[in-house]
């Protein structure tokens, strides 16, 4: 018999279908309609953000909306939550941060989350694809950063 339990070994029956070529990601599945998005993320850490404009974004071919962190905040959509809620001993929930869907005011690490554009592959022009085009829409948010002191550094 084989080990069972915590840390045991499981069989996975998707792996031969992935590894041979013929399984199916999100990105192969396409649906009448459907919209594609990028998402446009901070290419630096620990900043405060001046000003974001989006106009040329929104102005791009096919774009069907842009949004920012200051329109989740201003239509009420929470953050992300912690996979789960941990309790201390004498019962009282964890604290848990806000945590924004987009970057509002700041960015606090390369990658966060600034802008998404959606758009509409319809209206694209003949012969684009959404790999190439998806990343200049992104690019036209132009944001204007304030670097902050930031709070560790690490040399190697």
């Amino acid at each position: 018999m084989g080990f069972e339990g915590i840390g045991a070994s499981v069989r996975r029956k998707e792996d031969v279908r992935f590894l041979s070529g013929r399984g199916t990601y999100t990105d192969d599945v396409n649906r009448p309609g459907q919209l594609y998005a990028y998402i446009r993320r901070s290419d630096r850490p620990h900043l405060r953000r001046r000003s974001i404009n989006v106009a040329a974004a929104k102005a791009s071919p096919g774009v069907v909306a842009v949004f920012t962190g200051a329109d989740m905040q201003a239509d009420n959509i929470g953050g992300l939550s912690c996979g789960w809620q941990i309790h201390r001993k004498d019962g009282v929930p964890m604290a848990e941060p806000p945590h924004p869907v987009l970057a509002v005011g700041k960015a606090r690490h390369v990658g966060d989350p600034v802008a998404v554009v959606s758009w509409s592959p319809g209206s694209m022009r003949p012969h684009s694809t959404t790999r190439t085009t998806s990343p200049s829409r992104a690019a036209a948010i132009s944001a204007r950063w304030r670097s902050t002191p930031r709070p560790a550094t690490c040399s190697w």
